[in-house]
This record gives structure tokens, C-alpha cells and sequence, in this order.
């Protein structure tokens, strides 16, 4: 159980790397934009789409990580007035279904990503290929899906201990 959790601070720790990082580029190119247009009177056409990808990851990592806190997973309105008895397996029932949405998540996000690289699409204004960016929901995805289990492993060892 150690090495899962050691393995999934990593994790957690790489995911938040990668948010501090994305935010900062999103304003960097956001503020450099505005700055552009006003002062210099030219726009930087690529920033849309750098942006809006951009935050596709953002929202899911942050989805991800809040749900290794349960915070994403639970109403605690519901599940703290429960009896005791019936609080393990309402997370575990949340869990699952959770689980079910995001792996259909990352089914969708990884046959767009398949489709792209079979089409060979590119991007208006960077021309990048547009797989890079589709790729970001199902990292997102992946990430979620391993927090939802290991929230409810350290909910479930944690009601154990508790007893």
C-alpha cells in the first residue's frame, strides 16, 4: 500500500507541475496578446487555439486532482447525514459511477485521438497536428479514473481504521 501511495503522490505531483506550468503559459500568451493588440496593433492568431487546449487539460488535471480528495466524487451534504453503515458503500456506488463516465471519457477522447492520427488533420493556425491537443482528454481522463480509485481506497482502509 505504500508503493501505490508513493506512486500516486507522483503522479499527483506531476499533475500539479503541469497546472502551475499550463496557467502560466495561458497567461503569459493571454496577457502577450492583449499587450500585442493594444500597443503594437497585431494579433497573435495562434493563441486561441494554444489557449483553448490548454484549458481542456487544465480542467480535467484540476477535475483529476480534486477528486483524489473526494471533492469531485461526493456530496458531503448526502453522505455525512448517512448512518455509518451506509457511507462506505455510497462512496464505493459514487466510485464506480464516476469510473463508468470517465473510462467512456477516455474511450471518446482516445478514438478522436486515433481518428486524427489516421486523418492526419492539422490545426488552422499553428498547423500542428490536431492529436496533440485531443490527446489531453484522455490524459485528463486517466488521471481521474486512478483518483477515483485511490479515494476510495483511502476511504474505505480509513472507515477501517476509524473502527
Amino acid at each position: 500500500m505504500k508503493t501505490y501511495k508513493k506512486i500516486m503522490n507522483a503522479v499527483a505531483a506531476v499533475e500539479k507541475f503541469l497546472l502551475i506550468v499550463s496557467t502560466l503559459l495561458i497567461l503569459v500568451l493571454t496577457v502577450g496578446n492583449v499587450f500585442s493588440r493594444k500597443v503594437i496593433h497585431r494579433s497573435w492568431s495562434f493563441t486561441e487555439e494554444l489557449v483553448v487546449a490548454v484549458f481542456v487539460l487544465i480542467t480535467l488535471l484540476a477535475a483529476a486532482l480534486a477528486s483524489r480528495e473526494g471533492e469531485l466524487v461526493s456530496l458531503t451534504l448526502v453522505t455525512d447525514r448517512l448512518p455509518e453503515k451506509l457511507r462506505r458503500p455510497s462512496v464505493i456506488l459514487i466510485t464506480v459511477l464516476s469510473i463508468i463516465f470517465t473510462v467512456i471519457l477516455f474511450k471518446y477522447g482516445m478514438d478522436k485521438v486515433l481518428t486524427q492520427l489516421e486523418n492526419g488533420k492539422r490545426t488552422f493556425v499553428l498547423n500542428w497536428p490536431e492529436w496533440i491537443f485531443w490527446s489531453f482528454v484522455p490524459i485528463g481522463a486517466g488521471c481521474m479514473i486512478l483518483h477515483f480509485i485511490e479515494y476510495c481506497i483511502d476511504f474505505c482502509t480509513k472507515e477501517k481504521e476509524d473502527k
